[in-house]
């Protein structure tokens, strides 16, 4: 295992800045998920840790090695930095059969032929693919191509796995369970994580810790339910989860929806003009009173939930309700809202 600390970096092209003084450090064993909109800088970072990149300014450390320095002039070339990367291509050779794909880096390493063919089946068996070892690529599926790539990433045995964004070529379903296979992986080899997504879901259900960017800049880093239910600023709530913004003021302890006499406690410190945002699943709906009228607008059945749009002050609120009966309030009726877990930021922040 290795602990990765990334001390102050940038990263500028020409005069762009890709990554603004990105700091963090992945202790041993941890999974770490850099999440963010494209163009956020999140994959220039991962490739300054593995070396694809150089740094204009900081140092980054993989265990007790500065591998990249500004101040220091040092920077250590990616093969030799103990490191296992996954690509979002896969990057599996179709000349080379499955087993000669994951062998590959033993190869390159001289490891002896015996132990290079045990230590692939073993890797082989551990992703699921014990049988596929004299198969081409062109014979498996995505989510078995991507299988390979992660065992021949692994099979050096590194003490950090790299991955860019692995699963975005695979379809919903097998996402799903690819993030669980990549998870159980990582604990069962107690390796250490750096997983650049820009799918809040994976980054949720995978993390130990997750680190929010947006414009090169790292906005929160936190557990996943504290980013999710503690969001820094309107930009993390927005983008971890579904949300609704409405427009608001701030008066003494209370913040009231613009224009109205509807009012929330104002835990924040933020004063004047504000936004209150609310997630959909802490909104209560009713046909039969509450804290806000409304008007139904829209209803769209997910299966195991109902995603409604009601109208509200000029403001389209969604609410998603577990369990709840399509047509139990029909387009044009009346209905009632009860806001739980309001959010306060200030309206003039950038989300």
């Amino acid at each position: 295992m290795s602990e990765v600390r990334i001390e102050h970096v940038f990263k500028r092209f020409g005069k762009v800045t890709a990554v603004n003084d990105f700091d963090l450090v992945v202790k041993d064993g941890e999974f770490v998920s850099i999440l963010g909109p494209s163009g956020c800088g999140k994959t220039t970072t991962l490739r300054m840790v593995a070396g694809f990149e150089r740094a204009t300014e900081g140092e980054i450390y993989i265990g007790d090695h500065c591998v990249s320095s500004s101040i220091k002039g040092s920077f250590t070339p990616p093969e030799k930095r103990d490191i296992g990367m996954v690509f979002q291509s896969y990057a599996v050779w179709p000349h080379m059969t499955v087993a000669e794909n994951v062998g590959y880096p033993l190869k390159i390493q001289k490891v002896e032929k015996a132990e290079r063919e045990k230590r692939v089946q073993e890797m082989l068996e551990l992703v699921h693919l014990g049988e596929y070892g004299k198969r081409y690529p062109h014979q498996l599926s995505g989510g078995q191509q991507q299988r390979v790539a992660l065992a021949r990433a692994l099979v050096a045995q590194p003490g950090l796995m790299l991955l860019d964004e692995p699963l975005s070529n695979l379809d919903a379903k097998l996402r799903e369970s690819m993030r669980f296979e990549i998870l159980s992986i990582q604990k069962k080899l107690g390796i250490t994580v750096i997983y650049v997504t820009h799918d809040q879901g994976e980054a949720m259900a995978m993390s130990d810790r997750v680190v929010v960017m947006s414009k090169g800049v790292v906005q929160q880093i936190g557990a996943p339910h504290d980013i999710y239910t503690h969001p820094a600023n309107k930009m993390v709530a927005d983008f971890i989860g579904l949300v609704n913004f409405i427009d608001g003021e701030v008066k003494g302890d209370r913040v009231f929806i613009k224009g109205s006499n509807i009012s929330f406690p104002n835990t924040s410190k933020i004063t004047g003009e504000a936004t209150i945002a609310v997630r959909p699943e802490n909104i209560t709906l009713s046909a039969d009173g509450g804290q806000i009228e409304g008007t139904m607008e829209a209803r769209f059945y997910l299966g195991d939930a109902v995603d409604f749009r009601v109208r509200c002050h000029d403001h389209l609120i969604r609410v998603i309700v577990k369990g709840a009966d399509v047509y139990a309030y029909p387009d044009g009726s009346k209905v009632y809202l009860d806001f739980d877990k309001v959010m306060v930021f200030a309206r003039n922040e950038q989300n």
